[in-house]
């Protein structure tokens, strides 16, 4: 399913395993920060979308629902609900 690519480039990328959609990412250490720009760049890369300069917060992609709603709100063209 097309809206699993977040999730599953996470898991794949990271080697864990996210139990919801709500869990927190990168500020409780489940994914290093230093993966927070290689996300950023395959998440513009598949949705063919560019996030502004003030969208480029960890804390606005610290949980896979906060990144879904980002994408949506930047108007991802390959987007449908995770």
């Amino acid at each position: 399913m097309e809206g699993r690519f977040v999730l599953e480039f996470i898991e794949n990328n990271n080697l864990v395993k996210i139990t919801s959609t709500d869990e927190i990412l990168f500020s409780q250490g489940k994914i290093q920060t230093g993966f927070f720009i290689y996300l950023i760049i395959a998440i513009e890369e598949h949705f063919d979308i560019i996030f502004e300069d003030e969208e480029l917060k960890i804390e606005n992609f610290d949980t896979v629902e906060l990144i879904e709603s980002i994408i949506k709100r930047s108007g991802g063209k390959n987007y449908t609900r995770f």
